[in-house]
Order: C-alpha cells, then structure tokens, then sequence
C-alpha cells in the first residue's frame, strides 16, 4: 500500500463572485437577442456550401413542420377533453343530479 502525502490531498476549493441580480438596464430585450441570434444565423447560413444548405433548409423544415403537428395535436386534445367533460357534465345533470321540481 502506499501512503499519500498530506499535501496531496488537500484541495482547496476555488472562490466565485457571481452577480445573481444584474442591471436590467444592460441586458438586451428580447426581440434584440432574438434578432441577434437571427443575424448570427444567417451569417453561419451563408458561410456554408451548397449541399450543406440544402441539409440544413431540409432539417428546418421537417423541423418546423414536427412543431406545427404537435400544436395541432395539442389543440385537438384540448377539444377533445373538452367535449368529454360537456358530455360526462350533461350525464351528471340528468341521471344524477335530483330534480328539483
């Protein structure tokens, strides 16, 4: 077995300053990052070959079209459960709920 040095085993753990609650003033808007991303986008866009390009419009595209599909199914569940809760509501009303009459 062999014996470790004491040195060796002490770490010392580094200090961290971080600003938890920057200046909201500094920090860019939304739609300023957003066009920021897009602008470095197109510049890494266009830096591309040919077939490249291609490969990354068809990514997006299938991409996009995979977003759009979910919304929908989303929306259709949405519906869905909607209509059932009418349903299983108006079932409630007429056989069990008493009459009041």
């Amino acid at each position: 077995m062999t014996v470790r040095n004491s040195q060796e085993t002490d770490y010392s753990i580094p200090k961290v300053e971080v600003d938890i609650d920057p200046d909201p003033s500094k920090l860019p808007s939304l739609p300023e990052k957003f066009n920021q991303m897009l602008q470095q986008f197109q510049q890494w866009y266009q830096g591309l070959a040919a077939p490249a390009k291609i490969g990354v419009a068809i990514a997006l595209f299938f991409i996009a079209v995979s977003l759009l599909l979910k919304v929908l199914h989303l929306i259709s569940s949405l519906i869905t459960v909607t209509i059932l809760a009418i349903v299983l509501y108006g079932l409630y009303r007429t056989f069990l709920k008493p009459n009041l009459s």
